[in-house]
Formats: C-alpha cells, sequence, structure tokens
C-alpha cells in the first residue's frame, strides 16, 4: 500500500460488507498479457494481477485481495478468457501487503499443483507475523517504535495508535508455505529474472522478463505517485540474517534499486496500482528527481531552522491527516532524513525529549 491508506482501523469490516459488493473489474490484454484490475477498499482505488504464459506454464503476478467479492470478480475474469484457478502454474508475489497475498491460500487449496513464490525475507516476515507465538514480541517492537517515534514528534495519543495500527493489520494476514523461495537475481523459467527491491517493504521484489522486456514491477515503481518509503517492524533474527543490508536507509535502497531497473532496459512496466507505464525511463527519471526534489526542500528548511521529523512532515503533507496517516508521513520524512544523515548533510540533536535535525553549515 502506498502513503495514504485506510483512515481508520475500522475502515476494513465497513468496506468489506457494503463497499466490495459494487466494485468493477475487467480484463484487458497488453503485450501479450493479461491485466486483472479489480477494485479495493483503499484509496489506491484498484488492484492489478498480471497473468501471462511463459514456457506452456501460466504465471500470475500477485494473489489479489482477500475478500469473497474480490475473489469471485477475479474467477470471473479468468473465465472469460477460458481460464480458472487449476489452470495456474505459478503465482509469484511481490510482496507482503494485504492486496497482494490476499488469496494464496485459496489459490494453493483450489490448486495445489499450483507453485507459490515469493522471496525469502517476504516468507519469514509473513511467518513470523502469522504466528499467534509472536504476539507479544510484534506489540513489544510496536511499543518500541512507537516511542521512538513520540520522540520524533508524535503526540501520545498518536503513539497509541501506532501500537494499534502495528498489532492489528498482522491479524489479516494469513500464511501459506510458498513452494519456492527467491532471492536477488534468481532467474524462473530461463526468462524471469528476480530483482529484490527494498523498499516500500523489505522483501519488495520485481520481475523482469528478459525475453519481451516487461518488468511487473508491483508497488515498487507507479505511473503517478511514488510509493510509501519509510520503517517497518523487522524480526531480530531476521535483521541478524541480513546483517549488511542498511535496514534504517531504506531510501537508499530503493534509489539504488531504481537504477538497476533502468539499466535493464525495460519497454513496459506493469504496476500493482495506476496506468501501465510506457515510458519506463522516464519515468524513473521522475521518480529520482521527486525524491531528489524532496531532499533539497527538507536540508533547505532545517538550514539554521532546527525541526522535528513530525513538524517537517507536517509541513511536507499538512496538518489534517488522521493518525496512522500522520505515522505514515513521518515515516516518508524520516527515510529522507536517515538517507541524508548518511550522507553527513544534517544532523541529529536532542533537546527536551524531542529530536531535532538540522543541516551542517
Amino acid at each position: 500500500m502506498v502513503l495514504m491508506i485506510f483512515s481508520n482501523k475500522h475502515y476494513y469490516s465497513i468496506a468489506s460488507s457494503s463497499i466490495l459488493s459494487k466494485f468493477k473489474s475487467e480484463i484487458e490484454v497488453i503485450d501479450g498479457v493479461y491485466r486483472i484490475k479489480i477494485d479495493v477498499p483503499f484509496q489506491v482505488k484498484f488492484v492489478c494481477s498480471y497473468l501471462f504464459k511463459k514456457e506452456d506454464q501460466y504465471i500470475l503476478i500477485d494473489a489479489g485481495f482477500n475478500s469473497p467479492s474480490w475473489k469471485k470478480k477475479f474467477i470471473q475474469e479468468i473465465n472469460t478468457i477460458g481460464l480458472g484457478i487449476e489452470d495456474i502454474d505459478v503465482c509469484i508475489i511481490t510482496h507482503n501487503h494485504l492486496d497482494h497475498i490476499g488469496l494464496i491460500k485459496e489459490f494453493k487449496e483450489k490448486n495445489p499443483k499450483m507453485n507459490i513464490v515469493m522471496h525469502d525475507i517476504t516468507n519469514k516476515i509473513l511467518k513470523w507475523e502469522t504466528d499467534k507465538s509472536n504476539t507479544k514480541e510484534i506489540e513489544n517492537e510496536a511499543i518500541r517504535i512507537s516511542i521512538e517515534m513520540k520522540n520524533y514528534g508524535l503526540s501520545e495519543e498518536e503513539r497509541l495508535r501506532i501500537i494499534d495500527f502495528f498489532t492489528y493489520w498482522p491479524k489479516f494476514r494469513g500464511y501459506q508455505s510458498p513452494d519456492a523461495i527467491v532471492n536477488d537475481n534468481d532467474i524462473l523459467l530461463n526468462d524471469l529474472k528476480i530483482i529484490w527491491t527494498p523498499g516500500h517493504s523489505f522483501g519488495h521484489i520485481c520481475v523482469f522478463d528478459s525475453k519481451n522486456k516487461h518488468l511487473f514491477s508491483g508497488d515498487h515503481i507507479l505511473s503517478r505517485i511514488t510509493p510509501h518509503i519509510g520503517n517497518f517492524i523487522i524480526p531480530d533474527f531476521l535483521a541478524d540474517e541480513y546483517v549488511h543490508y542498511n535496514f534504517k536507509n531504506v531510501l537508499d535502497q530503493y534509489l539504488q534499486s531504481l537504477d538497476r531497473i533502468d539499466k535493464l532496459n525495460p519497454s513496459i512496466i506493469f504496476p500493482a496500482h495506476q496506468e501501465i507505464i510506457y515510458n519506463p525511463h522516464e519515468r524513473i527519471k521522475a521518480i529520482k528527481e521527486h525524491h531528489a526534489a524532496r531532499l533539497k526542500d527538507i536540508s533547505e528548511l532545517i538550514k539554521n531552522n532546527p525541526l522535528t521529523p513530525r513538524k517537517i512532515s507536517k509541513i511536507h503533507f499538512g496538518e489534517d491527516l488522521d493518525d496512522i496517516n500522520s505515522y505514515m508521513a513521518l515515516s516518508e520524512v524520516l527515510g529522507h532524513l536517515l538517507y541524508l544523515e548518511d550522507l553527513g548533510k544534517i544532523e541529529k540533536f536532542e533537546k527536551n525529549g524531542k529530536y531535532y535535525y538540522r543541516s551542517k553549515t
């Protein structure tokens, strides 16, 4: 999901009962790829899964949203091209968010021969989050992050809501053991290259069809907005395992992966939300310019004017956001501050229990 998400935790139950039945769906063919577009109850409006054939196997990118209405519409759409769930051979999950993993358990139950594929980090996070024995550990991590965020400028009320946010959503995720775990640069079916693209989530992957020059970007590259780049709960065992990965400077990882994708020279980008991207190089350049401009704006804003990250986020995103989006905005700003701090361009200091940032002169 991107920066603008649910306004509160009750939205899911309302949307699932009264809105989903009205949602629209459509399927279209783009350069040999079926784009299955179905509405979701988020501000991104819809999510797309992609279906195509490779070496006599049907490949599905992402498993959509877990609701009876979404499932019904998905089946209706693939039925129109003469296919059913039992015809899908491989389902590749780009990342662990609700609108991408929703139906993997049902797909597997309907078609036990379907191979579920996901990145090692996505698998381990999903397994950890959905294991009820880890509930207390997740809660403790949520409390730790909320305290850290309060030091960055959140109010006490906002801090408590952050705990609710981090402990609430794992309840909606289901775990399906993958049939294949992939890592960066792995190749599937000769032509499909796995590109590990951390940023929007730590285990996010893009899938590059080297033969057709198609990139399936998940939420990594979108046509009109940039995905949320922030900070997330990571279990200690995973941080230890990926010790060489900078879990704090997520923006740096994201920008590096954009460069990697640009060098692949894709002809078309198929994103999970918004429109198909027919000018990949220009879109990647625009995203990089967007982040460069934000980094410059933040640097200039705190030059001789120390501010808390919360204050910076209010200036950039406005003051009328609800609690969760306030956190997401703060998380986004922190991603940029940590990037600048790693470059040695800004510094952090504490004053009256709050953290402030200022540019170095």
